[in-house]
């Protein structure tokens, strides 16, 4: 019965001691490059995983043929060893990257290939005949793309889109594999110092759910806003 009160009195004082100013710290440092790393790897992401989607859903000779084997390639290897790769691989054939590049370069092809996926399928998902029928009534196909199947596609993309950006939130919790300074690689450096692996894992759990939830509960508004407003005027659009 004493052994309790012990215990919790332990954990109170490894939680006090993860929360020192110079363990908070680093936290924060973690938490703020882990949040600069997942927004310029979303940039890459959803750049080159629109880019590489259009590309195989419009068949463009030979870049569609790349692009597919970006998506197989990427999609086959773990995240981990493509960091590595990036970081420790290409300096043997002369291409030396600052860390901060290899990370968010390595995730952010790692997501393009998801993103590429997703893209295509939305823009498959729409029925071929609207994009015909545009065009009999003269559209162009920029003007078709643009006003007939991408509004509709991005009911169908906008959902596993925001899924995406969550596991690429998580995924760069393995950037710590290139020496960066992110929120895990700061908390296993307090575990180092302090010996509170249960204390810390617990807050770094924390810190990456409030995150991920907040961003979950961001894209659900956003969600419900624009897709409503696209499915009424789509509704109007359609042919």
């Amino acid at each position: 019965a004493s052994a309790q009160p012990i215990r919790m009195n332990a954990l109170l004082e490894g939680f006090k001691t993860i929360f020192s100013e110079d363990n908070l710290r680093l936290l924060l440092e973690g938490t703020v490059l882990t949040l600069e790393v997942s927004a310029v790897s979303l940039l890459i992401s959803i750049t080159l995983g629109a880019l590489s989607g259009w590309m195989r859903f419009a068949r463009v000779p030979i870049l569609a043929q790349i692009a597919q084997m970006h998506v197989t390639l990427t999609r086959g290897v773990p995240l981990l060893i493509q960091l590595s790769f990036v970081y420790y691989g290409l300096p043997a054939v002369g291409i030396q990257l600052e860390s901060f590049l290899a990370g968010v370069l390595a995730l952010g092809l790692y997501s393009a290939a998801y993103v590429s996926e997703i893209v295509r399928g939305g823009l498959n998902s729409v029925d071929l005949g609207q994009l015909e029928a545009a065009r009999s009534l003269g559209l162009s196909g920029p003007q078709s793309m643009r006003h007939i199947i991408l509004p509709q596609a991005l009911v169908a993309i906008l959902p596993p889109l925001g899924n995406e950006y969550i596991s690429l939130i998580l995924g760069s919790s393995l950037i710590s594999a290139v020496t960066l300074d992110d929120l895990t690689r700061q908390g296993v450096s307090i575990i180092a110092k302090t010996y509170r692996q249960f204390e810390v894992y617990t807050v770094l759990a924390a810190v990456y759910f409030i995150i991920t939830y907040t961003l979950t509960l961001v894209i659900g508004v956003f969600e419900r806003r624009y897709l409503r407003g696209r499915r009424v005027e789509v509704s109007r659009r359609v042919i």
